[in-house]
C-alpha cells in the first residue's frame, strides 16, 4: 500500500489552521518556530529546563502544564542551584499552592539536576555530552543515546525520552498516545504499542514533505490533543480520543476509525 505522506500531512496542517483561533499569519509565527529546532544553540540551562518541562508534561494534559510553566521553571531555574536542593527545598516546592503537586516529578527534577551537573563537569557542556554519541550519523547511535539517557536520568523513559530527543533536534517524533492514536486511525500502524514504527513513519513524513520532524510532531500532536491551548490558539484538537470532530477533519478519506468515511 502506497502511503500519501505529503497529502496526509498537508491536509492535517490545513485543517488545524482552519480550526485555530489564530490568523494564518499568526499560526505560521507560533508554529513556525518548530521548523528551526535543529538550528538552535542551547545553553546547559536550556537543556536542563527542557528536561524539567518534559517531565512535567509526561502523563499530564498539556494545557494544564502550559499554564504552570513559569511557576515550574521558577522552582527549577538552573541545574546548579537545583543540584544542591535539600529536603527543605523540596517541601517548599511541594507546599506551593500554585505548583503541580506531584512528588515523584519534583524529586526527579532535583535528582536529575545532580546528574546533569556531573555530566557538565565531566564533558564541559551538556551539548558536548550529546555530541559524543554522534547520534545524527546512524539510527543505532541514536538508540544508544536514547538508552544512555534512560539509564542516567530519572523519569526519562518510554515515550518521555523520545520527547526529549525530539525537542533537542533529533530526527524523531515523540510517539505519545495522541500520535499513536492518529496513526492507528489512519491505518499506518496496527496497534498503539508500535513506538518505533511510529518514529519511522514520522521520519517518512519529514522526508516526503521536506519539513523538519519537530514541525510534523507538533501538528499531529495538536491535531489530536484534548483541552484548550491559548498558546496555540485551540479550544480543542480535532482527532480526539472521545468524540472526535470528524466534521472538520481533513483526513476523513484516509480514516479507518470513522464509520462514515469512504
Amino acid at each position: 500500500m502506497k502511503i500519501e505522506f505529503k497529502q496526509i500531512f498537508l491536509l492535517a496542517e490545513s485543517s488545524l489552521i482552519k480550526q485555530s483561533m489564530l490568523s494564518e499569519l499568526d499560526f505560521q509565527k507560533q508554529y513556525g518556530v518548530f521548523k528551526n529546532f535543529k538550528k538552535k544553540n542551547r545553553s546547559d540551562n536550556d537543556f536542563f529546563q527542557l528536561l524539567v518541562m518534559i517531565i512535567f508534561y509526561s502523563g499530564f494534559k498539556a494545557a494544564i502544564v502550559e499554564k504552570k510553566e513559569k511557576i515550574i521553571l521558577g522552582h527549577f531555574p538552573d541545574y546548579k542551584n537545583v543540584s544542591i536542593y535539600s529536603d527543605a527545598d523540596f517541601e517548599k516546592i511541594f507546599s506551593d499552592s500554585n505548583m503541580i503537586k506531584n512528588e515523584r516529578k519534583i524529586k526527579s527534577c532535583i535528582k536529575n539536576a545532580k546528574v546533569f551537573d556531573k555530566i557538565v563537569n565531566q564533558y564541559g557542556s551538556f551539548q558536548n555530552y550529546i555530541d559524543s554519541f554522534d547520534a545524527q550519523s546512524s539510527f543505532e547511535n541514536l538508540i544508544f543515546l536514547k538508552e544512555e539517557l534512560e539509564f542516567r536520568f530519572d523519569y526519562l523513559g518510554g515515550v518521555t525520552v523520545y520527547h526529549f530527543l525530539t525537542d533537542i533536534g533529533f530526527n524523531v517524533l515523540k510517539p505519545d498516545r495522541v500520535i499513536l492514536r492518529i496513526f492507528k486511525r489512519l491505518g499506518l500502524i496496527e496497534n498503539e504499542k508500535q513506538l518505533l514504527k511510529a518514529i519511522v513513519l514520522g521520519q517518512l513524513f519529514s522526508k516526503h514533505t521536506e519539513i523538519p520532524i519537530r514541525y510534523i510532531d507538533i501538528i499531529f500532536v495538536k491535531y489530536g490533543q484534548q483541552g484548550e491551548s491559548e498558546k496555540f490558539g485551540l479550544k480543542n484538537g480535532i482527532c480526539l480520543e472521545k468524540e472526535p470532530n470528524c466534521k472538520v477533519c481533513g483526513l476523513i478519506n484516509y480514516c479507518k476509525y470513522n464509520k462514515t468515511s469512504p
